[in-house]
């Protein structure tokens, strides 16, 4: 029987992937609980007494940052949307102390607790720092922007693949070569004699073929193809992975970055 390969669970995924960037402001989350707790060791523990859902305030810092970025980028570049601004370092850090402002905010709130004020206005600064650095270093834009892959088509077929879990992820390139933020991993549970059967979906306009990776966890994926693979067309995995193959990438570089006073060209 052919068995189709199952999603990564979030809460699994920020372990085995923690530190992956996704390559475009809308490929999803810029940053994780792992990034959290990176700069604040105890916010979890917080979030557990104070009953406050650290996913959520992602995804409300995260909303804040498109609404002010995506008005900067209106009144002074003339420029909608931000389908084509690169994840920068400056950029994750933003999200990551305006995530803590919005956490120790609310745990302050609830008790006000002199010591959570102190937090929450601490990151607030950070905050306003992040945001600074931001516009000194420049936006990044990738000027032919490459969508994080969806979650492949992955079944079990017939080969010799040794039985165990095999964890697949792929992404879409374009005709400049340049690859888009590799998918989520997908895994699949298979017996000895078997064989793996990749599909990449959905494929974005400009794309011009895709990759796939392989490993025998979500963090060790390898790049098992050489040319990309037209879209549309399937992979087939019928022995062992290769583990010469380069790991998946963290998606698209910019191709250019908007400054104050001026854009800077790559390199």
């Amino acid at each position: 029987m052919l068995t189709e390969a199952t999603s990564l669970k979030a809460d699994t995924a920020e372990g085995a992937i923690k530190g992956v960037n996704m390559a475009l402001f809308t490929d999803g989350s810029i940053s994780n609980l792992e990034d959290l707790r990176a700069y604040e060791s105890s916010i979890f523990e917080v979030a557990s007494t104070e009953r406050i859902d650290l996913s959520k305030k992602l995804a409300l810092a995260q909303q804040e940052l498109e609404t002010e970025l995506g008005a900067l980028l209106r009144q002074r570049y003339e420029r909608q949307g931000l389908g084509d601004v690169v994840v920068t370092r400056p950029l994750r850090q933003w999200h990551v102390f305006q995530t803590l402002a919005l956490a120790y905010r609310d745990a302050y709130n609830s008790h006000l607790n002199d010591r959570y004020l102190g937090k929450w206005k601490e990151y607030l600064k950070l905050a306003q720092w992040a945001w600074g650095k931001l516009l000194e270093s420049g936006i990044g834009i990738a000027q032919s922007p490459i969508p994080k892959a969806a979650l492949p088509r992955v079944i079990a077929g017939v080969g010799s693949l040794a039985g165990g879990t095999y964890w697949i992820r792929v992404a879409w390139t374009s005709a400049a070569g340049e690859e888009g933020c590799p998918s989520d991993p997908a895994n699949l549970a298979v017996p000895d004699g078997s064989s793996l059967v990749v599909e990449a979906v959905n494929p974005p306009g400009n794309a011009t073929g895709w990759n796939v990776y392989v490993g025998p966890s979500a963090g060790e994926t390898r790049r098992q193809n050489g040319e990309p693979m037209a879209p549309g067309a399937s992979w087939q995995l019928a022995d062992p992975p290769s583990t010469d193959g380069d790991p998946a990438g963290e998606g698209q570089a910019a191709s250019y970055f908007l400054t104050q006073r001026r854009v800077l060209q790559r390199g």
